[in-house]
C-alpha cells in the first residue's frame, strides 16, 4: 500500500482532500453532536484528474486509518470505493443513495437541481472562481485563435483543469472553428505546469493551455517566461471542482460535516494535511458561485459530438 502512494504525484494526492477530510473526523470538533445517521459520501472519479483510482482508493484508506485513530468517529460514511463513475454518482444522486459528493463542474450541472443551494465547499483559492489561459510564444505568428488550425499544444492535466475540454470546445465553437480534436493536430497532457510552457517557450511547441493561476506561479519562478510568452486566450471563470449535498439532508447534518471539514485545519493532522496538498482551507458558498461554470458546460453540452468526461477528453 505504501508503494502505491509514492508513485502518486502531490497534486494527484491532493484530490483525495475532500473525501478523506469529510469521511472521518471527531465529534470533538464538530457543533452539532447529534447530527443523526451518517452521510453517504461519494467521490468523482473524474477528479482525480489522470490519477490512478486503485492507488487513490490505497492513499484514502491510509489515511482513513490515520484520521480515525487521531481524530475519533466517522460522521460522514463513504460508499464502497469511494471513487466512483461519473454516471454512477449522478445516479446515486439523483435516486438518494448518495447525500454527499465530491464532483466535477460537469457533473455538477447534472444534479445542481437536487443540491442544496446554500451548502457548497470549494477549496478557497476557487472561492471566486479560476482562469484558464491558452499561451503562445511572443515571437510566434498566432494572433488569434484560428491561427492555431493544426497547432501542436500541451494541455496540464490535474484536478484544476477538469474543465479545459470544455472551455476549449466552447471557445472554438464561438468563432465558428472545429472541436478540438479535429482543430489541433494534436494536444499532449502533461503533468506538472512546466511540462506545458516549457515546450512552447523553447518552440517544441505552439501553444499550452494551463491554469493562469499555475502560469502566475512558474512566472514568478521563472520571470524570462512571462516575458517570452503571452496570454492568447482567456477563459470565464469557472470552479472545476466542488462538494456538494442534497437538499434532502438536514441543516444540523451539513454544519456538523461543513464544520468538521473547516476545523480540521486546526488540529494536528490537519495542518500535515495543509502541508501535504498546499492548500489552507475551505469556504461555504452559494449555487451562484457556480454561475459561470454552469453556462459554460451548458454550452459545451449543447456542441454536437462532444467529449464524454472531462478527463477522456484529454486522451
Amino acid at each position: 500500500m505504501e508503494r502505491s502512494i509514492k508513485q502518486m504525484t502531490r497534486r494527484q494526492y491532493l484530490s483525495l482532500m475532500v473525501g478523506t477530510a469529510a469521511a472521518a473526523l471527531a465529534p470533538g470538533y464538530c457543533i452539532g453532536e447529534n447530527a443523526g445517521p451518517a452521510l453517504h459520501l461519494a467521490v468523482s472519479v473524474e477528479t482525480l484528474a489522470g490519477a490512478n483510482p486503485d492507488d487513490a482508493r490505497a492513499a484514502y484508506t491510509v489515511w482513513v486509518r490515520e484520521l480515525h485513530g487521531q481524530l475519533g468517529s466517522v460522521i460522514a460514511e463513504p460508499v464502497p470505493g469511494i471513487f466512483i463513475p461519473s454516471e454512477d454518482i449522478v445516479r446515486g444522486v439523483r435516486q438518494g443513495t448518495i447525500d454527499a459528493y465530491v464532483v466535477t463542474g460537469l457533473e455538477f450541472a447534472k444534479i445542481v437541481d437536487l443540491t442544496h443551494s446554500d451548502s457548497l465547499l470549494v477549496e478557497n483559492y476557487l472561492g471566486g472562481g479560476m482562469e484558464y489561459v491558452m499561451l503562445v510564444h511572443s515571437a510566434s505568428r498566432f494572433k488569434q485563435l484560428a491561427d492555431l488550425r493544426d497547432a501542436h499544444i500541451f494541455s496540464h492535466l490535474n484536478r484544476d483543469t477538469v474543465l479545459l475540454p470544455a472551455w476549449l470546445s466552447t471557445m472554438l465553437a464561438a468563432e465558428s472553428l472545429a472541436a478540438p480534436d479535429r482543430f489541433f493536430a494534436g494536444n499532449q497532457l502533461v503533468g506538472s505546469p512546466n511540462q506545458a510552457v516549457l515546450p512552447v517557450f523553447f518552440r517544441r511547441a505552439d501553444a499550452a493551455c494551463l491554469a493562469r493561476r499555475s502560469w502566475e506561479t512558474a512566472v514568478e519562478l521563472n520571470p524570462q517566461l512571462g516575458r517570452d510568452l503571452r496570454v492568447l486566450a482567456v477563459s470565464p471563470k469557472v470552479v472545476p471542482i466542488v462538494f456538494g449535498f442534497r437538499r434532502s439532508t438536514t441543516a444540523n447534518a451539513r454544519k456538523t460535516l461543513i464544520d468538521s471539514i473547516q476545523r480540521v485545519y486546526s488540529a494536528p493532522v490537519g495542518r500535515q494535511i495543509t502541508t501535504l496538498y498546499q492548500s489552507t482551507g475551505f469556504v461555504v458558498r452559494p449555487v451562484s458561485v457556480m454561475k459561470g461554470t454552469l453556462e459554460m458546460v451548458r454550452q459545451f453540452e449543447r456542441l454536437p459530438g462532444k467529449p464524454v468526461s472531462a478527463v477522456k477528453a484529454h486522451s
